[in-house]
């Protein structure tokens, strides 16, 4: 059984076909869900926001909306209607959740460090024994702290990639989805490389520019979601 959540940065810049990163992680994964639905899959899967401006978590976390509806638990397999509301929040996104675009140079909010932290709670349900569990990060920022300087960076960067460091030792991994414009990289060394434990010749063989076309990107997030043994 695979555990999967979504935390997604959500800034809405366009490629060049016009479609927002927004829409991409929005497409790639309500039709991946309806896969999970078509195969009956016993996976449970949260869909969490962060970088909002509204707040739904169980720890009550600033910057951090976890996407639900009625009768069904945070962490819980998918519903004809999770998907249906999920695909229309495109439209209302900005009204009922909002975005707050990014970490914001002169506070200490790190919504970064929440969103793990919310995953990682949800995710702690269930054996380790049995259980696949697994955050899957949708970002178009290869460098969430690049506001903030001296002292108060060191520390948000430590702080966020030591609570990712326990999340990993509770057993949960961390995939990393990169988006990006044609025209431009997704630096995994600026931050993520360090948060999901590149290095060396998987640094090397890390390909950010999947994250460039929609299709690409779906095919690796259903590889994640529905590995092959």
């Amino acid at each position: 059984m695979h555990f999967n959540d979504y935390p997604c940065h959500s800034q809405e810049e366009d490629d060049q076909n016009g479609e927002t990163h927004f829409h991409i992680a929005i497409s790639c994964i309500s039709q991946t869900l309806e896969s999970q639905i078509i195969n009956r899959s016993y996976d449970q899967v949260a869909i969490c926001f962060f970088n909002t401006r509204e707040k739904n978590n169980l720890q009550d976390l600033n910057s951090v909306f976890v996407f639900n509806v009625p009768e069904r638990e945070f962490l819980d397999r998918p519903t004809a209607r999770l998907i249906k509301e999920f695909y229309q929040l495109e439209e209302s996104f900005s009204k009922i959740i909002g975005s707050q675009h990014g970490i914001v140079s002169g506070t200490r909010e790190n919504s970064l460090y929440n969103a793990i932290w919310a995953a990682q709670a949800l995710l702690r349900k269930g054996s380790a024994k049995t259980v696949d569990k697994r955050i899957l990060l949708f970002t178009n920022d290869d460098d969430p702290f690049g506001s903030i300087k001296g002292a108060v960076k060191s520390d948000m960067t430590r702080m966020t990639l030591q609570r990712a460091k326990d999340a990993q030792d509770l057993g949960i991994s961390i995939e990393l989805l990169p988006l990006s414009h044609p025209d431009e990289v997704f630096n995994v060394s600026q931050f993520y490389a360090d948060l999901i434990g590149l290095e060396g010749d998987d640094l090397v063989d890390f390909m950010p520019s999947a994250g460039k076309k929609y299709g690409i990107l779906f095919m690796i997030f259903s590889d994640l979601i529905f590995p092959c043994y």
